[in-house]
């Protein structure tokens, strides 16, 4: 019994197609759930505003910045969940740490005393919703809001055997951002966040409202983000 040669080359062909076939299912299937939802990471550049931002002239003495910030342009790290819907409402969960340095002028006054200069830590961790739409093949234009909490702490500051050590405190945080995203993997989007009024305490310090308050300040800025979506 002879067998036809061309019976294997159609088999294999035929495997082939099939592999292929599943192969591109699977992709597809890739595609769909990534662009359903997915993870980012963000970096990017923190223009403090308000009273966070605010000179006025300097502080009187180390630890007494009162309302004012003093804070210059800064730096964020964030990380981003979001899920997307059929109809491009979707929701999302956030967590950025944004970090901030006291002025130039300031800090040349902390450094003709030779003291340690304080920095700003904001963590504001966000749910919300956003909405993306097609712009075109390549770029999706989108838009965000949320609310949640802030986390606020600012660094020790003053000398080595007086160091001025201040309390972690906690505000209501809202943020709002739009942007675009280009072939669903790289996003650049400006971003307002408001922080709320952050109260500047000192540790080991009874706070009473009656008799000792703590300074509060506005805390507000803007961010401008560049994400990366896996």
């Amino acid at each position: 019994m002879t067998i036809n040669p061309n019976f294997y080359t159609m088999k294999k062909f035929r495997l082939i197609l099939v592999v292929a076939l599943l192969l591109g299912g699977m992709s597809t299937v890739s595609a769909q759930e990534y662009e359903r939802h997915n993870i980012s990471i963000h970096l990017g550049g923190v223009l403090p505003l308000q009273e966070f931002a605010a000179n006025g002239g300097h502080p009187v003495f180390i630890g007494a910045f009162g309302d004012r910030g003093y804070a210059t342009f800064g730096a964020s790290l964030g990380l981003k969940y979001n899920y997307i819907f059929d109809f491009g409402l979707g929701v999302y969960a956030a967590a950025d740490g944004f970090w901030n340095m006291i002025n130039k002028p300031t800090s040349d006054m902390y450094d003709k005393v030779s003291c340690t200069k304080p920095m700003y830590i904001n963590v504001p961790i966000l749910a919300g919703v956003n909405y993306v739409t097609d712009f075109s093949d390549v770029i999706d234009v989108w838009a965000e809001a949320g609310i949640g909490a802030n986390l606020f702490f600012k660094t020790p500051e003053g000398w080595n055997d007086n160091l001025i050590k201040y309390q972690m405190t906690a505000s209501f945080a809202t943020g709002a951002g739009v942007g675009v995203t280009f072939i669903d993997r790289i996003s650049i989007g400006a971003h307002f966040y408001w922080l709320g009024n952050q109260r500047i305490k000192v540790k080991d310090i009874d706070y009473d409202e009656t008799y000792i308050v703590a300074p509060r300040m506005q805390t507000s800025m803007m961010v401008f983000k560049v994400g990366f979506h896996f």
